[in-house]
């Protein structure tokens, strides 16, 4: 058994995760039988993996088997049905309290009928992601939707958006008999408040008929589950961070195309339609109505709802929200300066510390990165992030620049010469894993670490750590070797936590695959740990780059001894190529992109290896995701120092618990913000007015500042 405090040789592998996508299927505007739609291999850190044999992956894989993911067949799409039914001519209905209608809250209202179809989850996931206050109301609950739902007692809106997740709320009332979630007095209540308090609408799930309010738009008989509608020149004004032109691809989600229908009273502009001009999106005005309805399902992992979300929550708040949005690029390479494990694509056995990056693969490394910004624009900031290990270093090596040069140590005397070109991050002095260390043993991987990177002259995030494997917060196996088992952070190693505090550490990597490291009901955020408030700790997704590749053909064969159909746990029905591999790797980096996440992606040393000249298997996954992103968006990556970084997850995460709430006066063009608990806020669409800083992104102002518990603050808004 090895020293659990020893440098472990082979400790990266890859495991199997199912997301399950609700695949919402209304029949015209009922919900029918949920489906399953099962996404591709998705990447855990499982453990340790033997040194010597890669079919010891097969020992660490969490999850079982999967078939290949079940897809809708349009050939099985059958009529819709829809409810119908009298519309009484009622009168708007006189709101019960004195209207304020100049105010609203800062918050949206997210109706809906059935908590367990994924467009309530898509709906919830959007404003999370951005930040935005909301309240779920199901209107089928007698009592849940009155004046006293919308309007406050002071007669200010509580609500400055609000989303239906279907256009009918439809829901199963008892056994095959369906009825929507409002009445009538329901509906024209809401339409008053939307009218009269100038509060935009969002269906996003609709019928095109008539009921129980016209959008103008028809069902065109052409129900399916794909479809690939462009946006049409309104819609690029709409959806502002898409591609103009660009084809939104709907699949695994029930749609409907539809015609547009003269409606007295009502303006209908299509906003995403297909090549035979058939309308899936559109906004539609009436009575000083503002609405947008979408014709197709939602859910938060399909990407035709993650590429809509920040234009959507932009539109239904005209801008102006409390919270925030922007996607990020962070890639991180650990192991710098240590060799690593070589997987043999030959004999599919791995040799122990084999590879180690020369001095040209560092040197390759800075003009991929240079090439990275100038072919893909939209992540002009872009800067690998070296998790270096100084253990490895010759500090005597001396700078240099040249891959030849005279040096007890090229990559050493490279590294002298990259000093600002990357982000450098301490990974401690050796490698050891921290979960069972000392605090002395703990401090001497932790300070020299940082002492031999000042040595060197490295441009280091000094706030900032990432230990061996993410050890030392409970996840470990007591025997050293094999599979982990989650203890929950009140099992981390105290003493390491002492040390790490006591060398300047505030920001402590963990693992976003390992479910007690990360904060499932806080979107985007991080952890205070429990055991120490010093530590702050930031998760990273893992990839399914494995850390002893170093090739394309090594990267590929060892991805099918796991996941092809003769794999350890098998997924695809046929062995993938290089450019398949990087395909699907990059669609699951792709939804952690757009939704918003700023927790770092890893790779490890083995990974930047110049298998030809200019690439690398890091740099080309980094060009396949951009080459898909920009194919999409223009909506900038930001790419942020490790302590930057930290201390912005560290914002955002005290921002989301502070319960700060807000008031928007559109006559007096001023924001109302209030905190409760105190804590750092964020606001889009308003300037800080030297309360904090403010950042242009993508054309909105966020601003960022701190209140103190039960503060009241007032900022303008353009």
């Amino acid at each position: 058994m090895k020293n659990p405090g020893s440098r472990h040789l082979g400790y990266k592998t890859a495991a199997q995760a199912v997301l399950t996508v609700a695949g919402l299927l209304l029949l015209g505007g009922c919900m029918q039988d949920t489906k399953t739609v099962q996404a591709q291999p998705d990447e855990i850190q499982a453990g340790d993996q033997g040194a010597d044999d890669f079919s010891h992956l097969q020992n660490h894989l969490h999850a079982p088997a999967l078939a290949p993911p079940a897809r809708p067949d349009a050939r099985n799409v059958t009529p819709l049905r829809e409810l119908r039914g009298a519309k009484p001519r009622l009168p708007l209905q006189t709101l019960s309290l004195t209207p304020n209608t100049n105010v609203v809250a800062l918050k949206v209202l997210v109706l809906s009928a059935n908590a367990y179809d994924g467009t309530q989850s898509a709906a919830t996931t959007m404003l999370a992601q951005a930040g935005v206050p909301y309240d779920v109301v199901n209107p089928s609950v007698p009592g849940s939707f009155t004046a006293d739902t919308l309007v406050a007692e002071d007669g200010t809106g509580k609500y400055q958006g609000v989303m239906l997740t279907t256009g009918n709320l439809a829901y199963e009332a008892s056994p095959g008999n369906w009825q929507s979630a409002l009445d009538w007095a329901g509906w024209n209540l809401l339409w008053q408040y939307e009218q009269d308090y100038k509060v935009r609408q969002v269906s996003l799930y609709t019928y095109p008929s008539s009921w129980p309010e016209d959008y103008g738009l028809r069902d065109a008989g052409l129900a399916s589950a794909t479809a690939n509608p462009k946006l049409t020149a309104a819609g690029n004004g709409v959806f502002t961070d898409l591609r103009p032109g660009v084809v939104l691809p709907i699949q695994y989600a029930y749609n409907y195309p539809a015609t547009v229908a003269a409606v007295p009273g009502v303006t209908t502009t299509p906003l995403l339609s297909d090549a035979n001009g058939r309308v899936l999106a559109a906004r539609s005005d009436t009575a000083g109505r503002e609405r947008l309805a979408l014709t197709f399902a939602q859910n938060p992992d399909l990407l035709h709802s993650e590429l809509l979300g920040y234009s959507l929550v932009k539109w239904l708040t005209k801008g102006v929200h409390l919270g925030e949005y922007r996607r990020f690029n962070q890639l991180d390479i650990d192991d710098w300066f240590l060799p690593g494990d070589l997987y043999n694509a030959t004999t599919k056995t791995v040799s122990p510390d084999a590879f180690r990056i020369s001095a040209s693969d560092a040197l390759s490394l800075s003009a991929q990165q240079t090439s990275l910004r100038q072919r893909y624009p939209v992540s002009s900031e872009f800067k690998f992030a070296i998790v270096y290990n100084g253990g490895g270093a010759n500090t005597a090596a001396p700078l240099s620049c040249a891959t030849n040069a005279v040096s007890p140590d090229r990559l050493t005397s490279m590294s002298r010469c990259l000093a600002n070109s990357f982000d450098w991050v301490s990974h401690t002095r050796d490698h050891l894993y921290m979960d069972f260390l000392n605090y002395d043993d703990s401090f001497a991987q932790l300070q020299p670490n940082l002492t031999i990177g000042a040595q060197l002259g490295l441009n280091i995030s000094t706030k900032s750590l990432v230990t061996g494997d993410m050890s030392g917060l409970g996840y470990y196996n007591p025997a050293g070797e094999g599979p982990k088992t989650d203890f929950g952070l009140a099992a981390s190693n105290t003493s390491f936590l002492s040390a790490a505090q006591n060398t300047g550490t505030r920001y402590l990597s963990s693992n976003r695959s390992v479910p007690s490291q990360w904060d499932a009901g806080c979107m985007n955020c991080g952890l205070t740990h429990p055991l120490n408030p010093n530590i702050f700790l930031i998760p990273r997704w893992p990839t399914n780059v494995f850390y002893h590749v170093t090739t394309p053909a090594q990267a590929v064969t060892a991805y099918n001894g796991v996941y092809g159909p003769t794999g350890t746990a098998p997924y695809w029905p046929a062995d993938l190529t290089y450019n398949q591999y990087l395909d699907k790797e990059t669609d699951l980096a792709l939804g952690h992109v757009l939704s918003g996440s700023a927790y770092p992606h890893y790779m490890h040393q083995g990974n930047l290896r110049q298998h030809t000249t200019g690439r690398s298997l890091a740099s080309d996954w980094e060009s396949a995701l951009l080459t898909k992103y920009s194919k999409y968006s223009t909506l900038p990556l930001k790419t942020l120092r490790w302590d930057s970084l930290g201390a912005y997850i560290e914002a955002r995460t005290s921002y989301m618990k502070s319960g700060m709430s807000g008031s928007w006066d559109r006559a007096a063009k001023t924001l109302t913000l209030r905190s409760v608990g105190g804590g750092a806020g964020f606001v889009t669409g308003a300037a800080a007015s030297g309360l904090g800083s403010s950042e242009v992104y993508s054309g909105n102002t966020i601003s960022t500042f701190t209140l103190g518990a039960g503060q009241v603050v007032t900022a303008p808004v353009p």
